[in-house]
């Protein structure tokens, strides 16, 4: 047993984390896959979730230490942070998914089912549902980010640092979605030749940009939100609104466009943390 003493969370509850996230998710993609009820994936976004607090209690017993209940959660994530993370939560997710749809749009006008709508009935119409599903997909979304940003990004960062922490777990996230992606249905408007690395570029930069955010606010409730607004946005409200042939390879999580804006952000991360870095 290797107990890293300078370490919040030990090696072992990180071994432990790995397995369990993969096996317990894995269970639950199968029984989606071979049935197709939506209710699997529900339980199979807490995974990451149950495993975090598996793990987390694994390392307070090896290193003997007595956390209260607050104490314990503190650790994956449930601490306080300004309100400007959540906010940005709500509008980042607009900024490398509403401009690529705003383009595609643009070029494709019939595709829009709004096209020709005054923008005041527009908005009427979509702005409720952006506020209000934000906070019914919290509920999945939080799953994910306990184990994710809540447990697994600090716990690397301590190890490997930030930069490669936030790249690995971006692309660990990015293929935990990959059974479904290639056996069951998501994102199945696409080819599968092209659905898989435009899907790891996609979500793996996403995940830098969630872990990130929840890094600079020190809790995993921004990561949350960002999360909610992310499904929330493109799968409850943009896609239905939007067809075509070429849509997914242009638009959401598989889409040129998106994949662009998602890595500008990304590039702007990388420019903050280098004048962090210099007027530090």
């Amino acid at each position: 047993m290797n107990v890293t003493n300078n370490t919040i969370w030990t090696d072992e509850s990180l071994k432990v984390f790995f397995i369990l996230v993969i096996v317990l998710s894995l269970i639950f993609e199968i029984a989606y896959i071979r049935t197709g009820i939506a209710y699997f994936v529900l339980i199979m976004m807490w995974m990451p979730a149950v495993s975090a607090i598996v793990a987390n209690y694994v390392s307070a017993r090896q290193k003997k230490e007595k956390l209260s209940l607050k104490e314990f959660f503190a650790r994956i994530g449930f601490r306080r942070c300004k309100i400007r993370y959540m906010i940005l939560g709500f509008l980042i997710t607009l900024v490398y998914l509403l401009i690529p749809y705003m383009i595609y749009w643009k070029i494709y006008p019939e595709d829009f089912a709004y096209n020709g709508v005054p923008l005041n009935l527009i908005l009427a119409d979509l702005v409720p549902a952006m506020i209000i599903n934000n906070f019914i997909n919290l509920i999945s979304a939080t799953g994910e980010e306990i184990g994710w940003r809540g447990f697994l990004v600090p716990a690397l960062k301590e190890r490997i640092g930030l930069k490669k922490t936030l790249i690995y777990t971006g692309l660990f996230w990015s293929c935990w979605h990959l059974p479904i992606l290639i056996f069951g249905n998501y994102m199945a408007e696409t080819s599968l030749w092209y659905r898989i690395p435009a899907f790891i570029l996609c979500i793996t930069g996403a995940g830098i940009i969630f872990g990130y955010l929840a890094d600079v606010s020190g809790s995993m409730w921004p990561a949350a939100f960002l999360h909610a607004s992310h499904n929330n946005y493109d799968q409850g409200i943009f896609q239905l609104i939007t067809r075509g042939d070429k849509m997914m390879y242009l638009v959401s999580e598989t889409g040129i466009l998106t994949i662009i804006c998602i890595w500008i952000i990304v590039l702007i991360i990388v420019l903050i943390s280098k004048k962090k870095n210099i007027q530090n």
